[in-house]
């Protein structure tokens, strides 16, 4: 993995790229997240799937713009 990894960014199976700095920073939004929304270990997997979900919308808006 030497600097960039297939995502899909799109619900129209579009693929992007994403480098390690912004992989870093969706880690980094992801772990906000988790304190500002009080999210326990438990539903972790829930609210992954929600922030995924949402970055996935913000990022389909903004290619489409």
């Amino acid at each position: 993995m030497a600097g960039a990894m297939d995502v899909r960014i799109s619900k129209h199976n579009t693929l992007g790229r994403l480098s390690v700095f912004e992989l870093d920073a969706l880690r980094e939004a992801f772990k906000r997240s988790i304190r500002e929304n009080n999210v326990t270990e438990i539903q972790w997997a829930e609210h992954a799937e929600l922030f995924v979900k949402s970055a996935i919308g913000k990022e389909s808006r903004t290619i489409q713009t």
